[in-house]
């Protein structure tokens, strides 16, 4: 967990200069000299296509923790880089992005394995096809891409290249595990109240706990039909890894966590930590404990007024792409300083 007292302190994060000679993109033209040359229709308007929006999301918390005495680290992550955790994070692309561009220490938090295909898959395209990749990165035309602005950042961070020379990305780490209510109360029990009430139990607990609801074998049928080994050092199997993790986070994040929302917040306010959750769907018949005025929390408008009753210091804000009723837009959202 974070100290008040290393406030000061700053992720680590690499000082990306650009190199254009040891890259295989040359720097974005000028809008003029391309912009008659792009169709203008709505298929073409890539910054708002589903699979771009956690890119609006990066970018708010890059803006928002990633900067000078924003976000302490409690020592976590690699060489004493901040701890984020990715809940229900899908296809894992947030914390993708996050660690090979950006140098954040990500994991992702989630039941289902995270998948990279399509973003390595885009990724060689542009590496590949230099002038789309230039093309793609100018912000403000129908065609433009976020993925294609982050190439030059994304090749210069990559250390290993395959036998085509293309960067080898990073794989961020992943628990497989549902954040809920239940494991809110186990972290409870084990991280507040284990010190004073038996700690040894409580991490036996924990342990029971982690064997129980964490995805773990080494053959798990997934959502294609086919298996998976663990045969990687991505995922954090261990029990007491884990519980590490959860110690030493430094910010919690949700981007349209779905039924994972309430325990994203109930679990950083356990843990004074940061948080940033933009929430989409309500499930109110999942969670008819929800109550507001003393009626049940049944649409999108209840269930904020709902997560804002937990705590005074909680913020929102708005992302820059247009919303719909099941794609939304607002950041709910508490900063270190917002705990005291």
């Amino acid at each position: 967990m974070m100290d008040d007292g290393n406030a000061a302190r700053y992720p680590t994060l690499r000082c990306i200069v650009i190199d254009r000679e040891k890259t295989s993109l040359p720097p974005p033209p000028p809008p003029s000299t391309v912009g008659a040359t792009i169709p203008h229709n709505e298929n073409s308007t890539r910054a708002y296509a589903k699979r771009f929006r956690v890119f609006a999301f990066r970018e708010f918390l890059l803006r928002t923790y990633f900067r000078p005495s924003s976000l302490s680290s409690s020592g976590g992550g690699n060489d004493g880089a901040a701890v984020v955790l990715d809940v229900a994070g899908g296809n894992g692309h947030l914390s993708w992005i996050l660690r090979n561009a950006d140098g954040i220490n990500s994991i992702v938090v989630d039941p289902v394995r995270p998948k990279h295909d399509r973003l390595i898959k885009s990724m060689n395209f542009l590496i590949d096809h230099p002038d789309e990749a230039a093309l793609r990165s100018v912000e403000g035309l129908p065609t433009h891409q976020p993925l294609a602005r982050l190439m030059p950042s994304l090749i210069e961070n990559c250390e290993r290249r395959d036998d085509r020379g293309r960067p080898i990305m990073t794989s961020p780490s992943y628990m497989r595990i549902r954040v809920d209510s239940k494991l809110v109360a186990m972290l409870r029990k084990v991280i507040v109240d284990g010190p004073s009430s038996g700690g040894d139990d409580a991490l036996r607990s924990w342990d029971a706990y982690w064997y129980n609801e964490s995805v773990n074998s080494a053959n798990v049928p997934e959502e294609d039909g086919k298996s998976f080994a663990l045969s990687d050092d991505s995922q954090i199997c261990d029990s007491r890894r884990a519980l590490e993790v959860f110690r030493s986070v430094d910010l919690i994040v949700g981007f349209h966590p779905d039924q994972a929302t309430e325990a994203i917040i109930d679990m950083a306010l356990l843990l004074r930590v940061p948080f940033a959750v933009v929430p989409c769907c309500v499930f109110p018949s999942e969670f008819p404990e929800r109550t507001l005025g003393g009626k049940r929390v049944r649409i999108y408008s209840e269930l904020v007024e709902y997560l804002r009753t937990k705590h005074d210091g909680i913020r929102t804000t708005t992302l820059p792409f247009i919303a719909t009723e099941f794609a939304r837009k607002l950041v709910m959202y508490m900063l270190m300083e917002d705990f005291k």
